[in-house]
Parts: structure tokens; sequence; C-alpha cells
């Protein structure tokens, strides 16, 4: 018995550097795994704890696109007697005794008659000319701006005022002298990018 007990000291004494180093690559080995369980562990709370967002029209959410607004004009002369359209090719112009492209919507009213925005934006100028007369310019953005030719004058509104759809911006005049000879109307023009365009697109003809 005593010699065995010697036996298991001297190996012990003499492999006391191996044990104790295979030891430590144990406690090592243990401690990386133990590690990467609570980290696994950890990740699947994560994920589970993620809120889910329910969809029942199995589209894709996508928060980030953009809202589209549709842009609808009222008229700018309410009850207006007679309308002239928009036209690109040559008509003639009796004031100036030639024929030219009109560009642009007559409202024809009696003189005073209220002209009202069509749509909300900002004031960008208003101009007084000898031939063209008073005109008023909103910005309604995204390079949408609507020009009011012909006004009594400008005293309606200011340059960077804001002003809401239906607002009255002005009256009916003729102080376009380039359209005198037609009566007294609103001169209405739609410019997108700067390229004067055919205001039905934002106007219902219906309306008219």
């Amino acid at each position: 018995m005593k010699r065995n007990n010697l036996r298991v000291q001297m190996f012990f004494r003499r492999n006391a550097v191996y044990l104790i180093l295979a030891f430590c690559i144990l406690a090592v080995s243990l401690s990386i795994v133990l590690m990467a369980t609570k980290e696994k562990q950890d990740k699947t709370v994560v994920e589970n704890d993620t809120p889910v967002i329910e969809n029942p029209d199995d589209t894709p959410i996508q928060p980030d696109q953009p809202v589209i607004v549709e842009v609808n004009f009222i008229l700018p002369v309410s009850n207006a007697t007679k309308i002239d359209d928009y036209s690109e090719a040559m008509v003639w112009n009796s004031s100036l005794g030639r024929y030219s492209a009109h560009k642009a919507m007559d409202f024809f009213a009696d003189e005073g008659t209220d002209v009202l925005a069509v749509y909300g934006g900002t004031v960008k100028s208003v101009e007084s000319s000898l031939l063209q007369g008073v005109t008023v310019i909103i910005d309604h953005g995204d390079g949408l701006l609507t020009k009011y030719n012909s006004l009594a004058d400008g005293d309606k509104v200011s340059v960077g005022q804001t002003v809401e759809q239906g607002q009255v911006i002005g009256q009916v005049s003729l102080s376009n002298r380039q359209e005198q000879a037609s009566g007294a109307h609103l001169h209405f023009e739609v410019l997108e990018d700067g390229v004067v365009i055919d205001p039905t697109k934002y106007l219902s003809l219906s309306e008219k």
C-alpha cells in the first residue's frame, strides 16, 4: 500500500508541470465554450425581441417611399362670362393686330371681380409693366408656378407671402394692354420648370 502511494506521489512530482499545463488548457477551452454559448443565447434573445410589423396585404413595407400629392386647381375667377382656351397655334390678337400663340387661358369678367389663388403657395413676384399690366406669380413648389396677369393692382399680396387656395390675390382689370381690345379679363398662365404649359393639366375642364 505504501509502495503504491509512493508511486503516485512520484508520478505527480515528475509530471506536475504537464498536469498543470493540461488543466490550464482545459480551463481555457471550457471558458471559450461557455462564452460562445452565452453570446449565441444573447443574440437569440435580441432577435426574438425585435418587433414584428404585421402587413395584412403581404406587400413590401417601404417607409422611405415619397408621398405623392395630387395637385388640383380651382378656377381663378368664379362665374366668368367667357373663357378663351390655351392655344399653341396662331390666333388673331386684335390688340396687337397680328397672329400669335395664346399660351394661357383668359377668364373674362367685370372689372373688379376677385381673382383667386388656384392653389396654395408662396408669392414669387409682384410686377407691373406698361404692356402686361400688373402680374402676380405664385410658386407652388416642385417647379410649378402660376401667373396672374392683367390685375387691377398688386396691393393684395406681397413677395414672400404664403397664400392659401382660394385666397383673393387681386381683381380683374384692363391693365394688360396687349389684350386690352378683348375686354376686362384675367390672363392666366401655368409654368412647369420654366416652360409654359396648358393649364388644363391641373384645371379640370368640367369646372369650366
